[in-house]
This record gives structure tokens, sequence and C-alpha cells, in this order.
């Protein structure tokens, strides 16, 4: 059970202190048999309600029953034919959202057997964009939050250049400390318009355990279609290396990143560090392609 202490500095600041007292957990046993009696609406949504393309909501949905647990590592999951049927979708889309999952490292396809999810699943495949929520979800440990303020600030040159605003614009800044298993791993800011924030139906208790993305989606119907993120090796700041438990000058990989609509609107503004023994970081990279003069008999 969590205490959550409430503070107000300001219209725009409310900071939360989470004091952890007691720790209950109820395990529900499922067999497989009774899972298969299930629904499969309450499994899988059909792919057709969403505006986005087939495939892209057919592999999230597969993706997140992984990363909730409605399939456990090294489980098997439903045949093609009937992942068809549970999200209304043709069999060309199926096999093309399972290669994304294959690709990003969360599923292995076994030939003339079936396809698997992996035991030790990628947990931040750089190739996806997706949130600190669902990363840590996707190793099998518990996403938690245990700091968080959400302030007001005035624009300055470098986040008006990357939400596309005028110098002085109203802004409102998320400050967390994100945890996995109790561990803090990540310390982020993530920065998006006052209007906008206004405009959502905003409970901030949904801050400490659910991804900003989903409150995006959930509150304005704003989905993040695509990120522009920057990678770079740098020390923690004193404050940051405090909240994260980290010795002075420690190393971490500082990610920041943009997140944008579908209609390239700039949405969140995101700066996080990340501790490098905590995430496998992995990037698909194509190519390099044929040289000039190269056939696949050899060198002309």
């Amino acid at each position: 059970m969590y205490s959550c202490d409430l503070y107000a500095f300001g219209p725009f600041s409310i900071r939360f202190k989470i004091r952890v007292f007691t720790s209950e957990i109820i395990c529900s046993m499922i067999s497989y048999h009774d899972i298969l009696q299930l629904s499969w609406s309450y499994m899988l949504r059909s792919a057709r309600s969403e505006r986005k393309t087939l495939t892209d909501i057919a592999q999230q949905e597969l993706r997140q029953a992984i990363t909730r647990g409605t399939y456990q590592p090294g489980s098997k999951l439903p045949t093609e034919a009937e992942l068809c049927e549970m999200l209304g979708v043709s069999r060309t889309v199926v096999r093309e959202a399972l290669r994304v999952l294959e690709d990003d490292g969360l599923v292995s396809r076994r030939h003339g057997i079936g396809t698997f999810v992996r035991n030790h699943p990628i947990l931040k495949n750089l190739n996806f964009n997706f949130g600190i929520t669902e990363m840590i979800e996707s190793a099998g440990l518990g996403p938690g939050t245990s700091y968080l303020t959400i302030q007001g600030e005035i624009a300055d040159q470098e986040k008006a250049d990357q939400l596309h605003v005028s110098l002085g614009t109203s802004l409102i800044t998320l400050e967390r400390v994100r945890t996995a298993d109790g561990r803090p791993v990540v310390y982020s800011l993530d920065t998006l318009t006052e209007s906008l924030f206004q405009r959502a139906d905003f409970d901030p208790q949904r801050l400490l355990t659910e991804s900003i993305y989903n409150m995006l989606q959930t509150s304005l119907g704003k989905v993040i279609e695509y990120g522009i993120a920057r990678l770079l090796p740098v020390l923690a700041p004193d404050h940051v290396a405090d909240k994260l438990h980290l010795a002075p000058n420690a190393l971490t990989l500082y990610i920041v990143q943009t997140d944008y609509s579908i209609d390239d609107e700039p949405l969140v503004y995101s700066r996080e560090y990340h501790l490098p023994d905590a995430f496998d970081f992995v990037i698909w990279r194509r190519g390099p392609t044929r040289f000039p003069g190269f056939s696949s008999e050899g060198v002309q």
C-alpha cells in the first residue's frame, strides 16, 4: 500500500513523496485451459477499430498482451489462423506483425512449430518508440515511480525549438524517477505545453504507474506516431546521481527525444538519464548495401 503526500507550490506545481508501508501481492492462478475459455475479446482488441495501419495495431496489441503477461515468457502464441480471428485481420497482416515483434526480440518463430515469447525479451530496442513503463514491463519487472513533481515553466530557446512554440510560452514539465522492481533506473523530464496539459482529464496519480504516451492517447486522443532521439553518454549531474543512487560523476545514457503526432505536431520533449547496466540497448542496423562492382558471384 502506498501513501502519497501532495504539496502545492503555485498553480502548476505539485509534489509527491511516495512512502512504502506494506506490500501485498495477491496471485490468481489461472490454468492454460481456463485462459482458452476466456472470450478472445478480453485478450486482444480488433485491429479494425483503430485508424493506424492494421499491421501497426496488430503488433501493438500483441506487444501489450506480452508485456502485461497474457502470454508469459516461453509460452506459445495462438496460431496464425487464431490470431487472424482474434484481431480481425488477414494472415498477411498477422505475419507482418509477428515479424516486427521478432525483429524487436520479443518473440521467436520456429518453422513448423509456432511462435513463442522469448524468455529474455530485449528491454530497449531503439528502433521502436515505446514508453519507459512498457520497457520495464517487457522485461518482466514491475514499473513504478519513486519521485514525481509537476511544475510550470516558461519556454526557453531549446524547448521553444523542440515544441515549435514561441519563446515565453507556458509549459508543464513532469519530473520523475522510474523504478523497476523498486530499483531507480531512469530519471526523466517530460515537457509539454500548458494548453495541451490543461485539455487532458488529468489525474496526477496516474503518472505514478502509467505511461505518458497512454495518458495522451486515452485523455486527448493524441497518438505518438514517431519520435526523433539523440543518444549521448554523459556524467550524471549531482541531483540526478542522488535520485538514481549513483556515485558522483557516474556515467549514464542520456536520451533526448521529441515525440510527434501523425500530423507532425510535436507533443512531448523528453530528457532521460538511463542506468547503462539496467538495460540492454539494441539498434537494428541495415546494410551496408553492395558496393559498386560487386555481385553475388563475387567481384566483377
